[in-house]
């Protein structure tokens, strides 16, 4: 019990590592405890050592050394929020570990000191692959065994106390070869507590961008709900249209074509855009957009416009948008999904590739729930007559290879629209 208290006491996580404001400082904290405790032994060890032998002025640095290590463990087991007193003891400890070897060794070690700093930088330095995480490891060892070989082979034989040469040089190995061990541990440790922190930081931002990307998803659908109710639409066009986009986007995907401009974000760019497909029809009159019956020639010309007038409200509603791929797929589909592939369409009067994509896999979806659902001044059409005339469509209204994507995926289709009616 007393033992697992100790190694609480020395190791553990400080508890304010719940307080989100200073978690990355206890992830550190935990690191260089672990090298203060393995250096309170250690100088512990070579007090006893130097004061058996006699060596009183070495084991008065030895204790100052000992009483700072110790005093760093509970400063930074209770101090948070500060680096200053942690540097300021480390520059104290320097000087008496550097007046200590010389009076030992006869060697003012200063400049193999001068290495650990890259260390530290490099502690910073944010890493992307593996390539770079394994040259960021070499260049730590390759400074470990730098500072090794300076400290044990050149050095001066000068010591104000004459130790025995076989006992000086045994003191001299282990103490330097301790020191690179315990620096290993201290790397290796604060290394693993940053990478943890740097993935549960990418793990926090990922959970984000999903939430934001979710509520954007819900704030696009509920407002392209309430454009389509307005001509007597139910929210489940939106819906249907959507996922009808999503399957035929898939199918190309599967089939393989258009590889070159259907990518990940792609796919997720015009499934998010086919709701806003009709976004224009909110600047359409009541009394146009509701009429049951057939529309005159001047009333079909506005209804038109909803194409251009719903590219130009995302123009003005998004331009801020940092996202510029998901802005020009979306104006896109609303304002070329009415084109036609043999250019009878508007309102441009596009043909073939001249239309983007997004417009002709918006086209075919639209129109297909268009018909088979039952409007004020309609009937519904069944599946099979629906199926047979966007058959008949190929290479006139529709891209002959989205239609054959579209037609190779009805069961699919029936599916999703029968679960959304």
């Amino acid at each position: 019990m007393f033992v697992n208290k100790i190694k609480n006491f020395f190791i553990s996580t400080p508890k304010y590592a719940d307080d989100k404001d200073f978690e990355a400082y206890a992830s550190i904290t935990v690191s260089v405890n672990v090298l203060f405790f393995v250096e309170v032994l250690l100088h512990s060890i070579f007090l006893i050592g130097f004061t058996a032998s006699e060596l009183l002025d070495i084991s008065v640095f030895e204790m100052i050394d000992l009483v700072l290590y110790a005093a760093g463990i509970i400063l930074i087991k209770y101090k948070k929020g500060s680096w200053i007193p942690c540097v300021i003891y480390y520059v104290v400890e320097t000087f008496a570990h550097q007046i200590l070897c010389l009076l030992l060794f006869g060697k003012d070690t200063g400049f193999e000191y001068l290495l650990f700093p890259i260390i530290i930088i490099i502690m910073f330095i944010r890493y992307t692959n593996k390539a770079e995480e394994f040259v960021r490891n070499i260049v730590v060892i390759l400074v470990c065994f730098t500072f090794l070989f300076f400290t044990i082979l050149l050095r001066d034989y000068t010591p104000r106390h004459f130790l025995n040469e076989e006992f000086s040089n045994s003191l001299l190995i282990v103490n330097s070869l301790a020191s690179f061990v315990i620096m290993a541990l201290f790397v290796y440790k604060i290394f693993h507590s940053m990478d943890e922190l740097r993935m549960k930081l990418k793990t926090r931002v990922d959970q984000k961008e999903n939430e934001i990307g979710n509520l954007q998803n819900k704030i696009i659908i509920s407002f392209a709900d309430i454009i389509e109710a307005r001509d007597g639409s139910t929210g489940q066009h939106v819906k249907r249209t959507s996922q009808y986009v999503e399957a035929i986007v898939y199918q190309l995907r599967r089939k393989e074509d258009f590889s070159d401009i259907i990518t990940d974000q792609y796919t997720h760019d015009i499934i998010l855009s086919a709701p806003l497909h009709d976004i224009g029809k909110i600047t359409i009159p009541d009394a146009i957009l509701k009429k049951p019956g057939r529309l005159t020639d001047e009333e079909f010309e506005i209804i038109k416009k909803h194409t251009v007038n719903g590219k130009q409200l995302l123009e003005k509603s998004m331009s801020d948008l940092e996202d510029g791929t998901f802005l020009s797929v979306a104006k896109n589909v609303a304002a070329c999904h009415h084109e036609c592939w043999n250019g009878s369409g508007y309102p441009y009067g596009l043909a073939g590739t001249e239309i983007p994509l997004e417009a002709r896999i918006m086209s075919i979806a639209d129109f297909f729930d268009a018909i088979v659902t039952k409007r004020c001044y309609k009937e519904a059409m069944s599946y099979d007559d629906a199926f047979d005339l966007i058959k008949n469509y190929r290479g006139k209204k529709f891209d002959p290879e989205v239609t054959d994507a579209f037609l190779e995926i009805r069961r699919q289709i029936e599916i999703i629209a029968k679960t959304n009616h």
